[in-house]
């Protein structure tokens, strides 16, 4: 899998390896790869050396290309691409000689919160949100931090001119609090943007699905809820779609585990609804393929909101996305190890045990024909690996 990078438009006064980055020119020499222990067989197509009946091949590696829809428009129109690719992968990165100047720099400016680095499909769901500057965005599920220094820059949060330094008494256009359940996992958000020294970040630890109203105004005699312009709801899965990269999933897998998750799945979404303003947007995202998880979710949230929300179709503004259409028809399924297929399947609700209604709810089943056409869940986005070389995703 290729390494993913994001470079924000600060990374621009870097001159040295964005260089290296643009043109390609660092090479993997013989003896590097050698004393990796990596073995490429000689495809005539380049220039290799035999040695102890092992073929090492020196190569070129390729420019970053950038990846469009990883972009931001500024106020005048013009846009940035803030996102690049590396044709190299992390292990190679790591160990080659001939790449520790890369390396090494590519670390000087994480730790300096010049760029992140994160996968490709972790960047889309903060460009679904379409944060601008001046916005207010809360993050419910945020560790361990790499969507929320995205979203960031977005609102303005993050000083852009040179000669502004972070921290500095510049006053933020727009602000993000960064929420997560487990007070373990708010301490590494809480390292992890220390890098940015943002005044207008907060890190809070609360329950995603009970988290509390934050204008004073509100706490009491009124039930005005919706006080941030977007919510990003990127909730807790059960990462089916990392199988790629954690092949353990791939053992330990089982429909229970997305069946238990569902609830606070949609717990979690309802409560970023209310938490949006009128005319906010809130995105919802899993790295699962299950529809369990994913389309069963938006669509119980579609039918609660009973039209107070709709979904958005987000295509038209991200160039070069590769994303496959949100599922309306499915099958709830229940793990069932004396099965041939290892699961059963139910084609409706009433066809489940009673003793198992309280694992396979009602809302894990697909919507009615008349539902489907108007929740239209086409809309979502379907991201799968194969598609552009990431992981599996879900954004609605």
């Amino acid at each position: 899998m290729e390494l993913e990078i994001e470079l924000p438009r600060r990374s621009e006064a870097f001159g040295g390896m964005k260089s290296i980055i643009e043109n390609g020119v660092v090479k993997a020499d013989a003896d590097a790869a050698k004393s990796d222990g990596v073995a490429d067989k000689d495809d005539g197509n380049t220039n290799g050396a035999s040695n102890n009946n092992v073929t090492v091949v020196k190569k070129t590696i390729a420019p970053a290309k950038p990846i469009p829809f990883i972009s931001q428009v500024s106020s005048s129109g013009e846009t940035t691409i803030l996102g690049y690719q590396l044709a190299v992968d992390r292990r190679t990165l790591r160990r080659n000689a001939s790449l520790e100047p890369l390396h090494s720099w590519l670390k000087i400016q994480t730790d300096c919160g010049h760029i992140t680095r994160q996968e490709t499909v972790s960047m889309i769901p903060p460009v679904v949100l379409d944060a601008k500057e001046g916005m207010s965005v809360l993050d419910m599920c945020a560790a361990p931090g790499s969507k929320t220094c995205q979203i960031l820059e977005a609102v303005g949060g993050m000083p852009a001119k040179d000669g502004e330094i972070s921290g500095s008494n510049v006053e933020p256009k727009g602000y993000i609090v960064a929420n997560d359940a487990d007070p373990k996992r708010a301490y590494m958000l809480v390292t992890q943007l220390r890098r940015l020294q943002s005044p207008a970040v907060f890190v809070t630890s609360a329950d995603g699905q009970f988290f509390p109203v934050l204008d004073e105004k509100n706490v009491r005699g009124t039930d005005k809820e919706g006080m941030f312009d977007r919510v990003l709801c990127d909730v807790p899965c059960s990462g089916d779609g990392t199988v790629r990269k954690n092949p353990g999933i791939w053992k330990q897998w089982n429909q229970l585990g997305a069946l238990a998750l569902h609830p606070l799945q949609l717990s979690i979404a309802l409560r970023g609804a209310r938490l949006a303003h009128v005319g906010g947007y809130v995105v919802y995202s899993t790295c699962s393929m299950n529809p369990t998880e994913n389309e069963s979710v938006v669509a119980e949230l579609l039918r609660i909101a009973d039209g107070a929300l709709e979904l958005e179709d987000p295509r038209e503004r991200m160039e070069g996305l590769i994303a496959r259409p949100g599922w309306s028809s499915w099958k709830a399924t229940l793990s069932e190890r004396t099965n041939s297929l290892g699961f059963v399947e139910y084609a409706s609700y009433d066809d489940v045990e009673p003793e198992w209604r309280r694992r396979v709810r009602e809302s894990c089943f697909p919507p009615t024909e008349e539902e489907a056409k108007r929740f239209q869940l086409h809309k979502s986005l379907r991201c799968l690996p194969h598609d552009m070389d990431t992981g599996g995703f879900f954004v609605a």
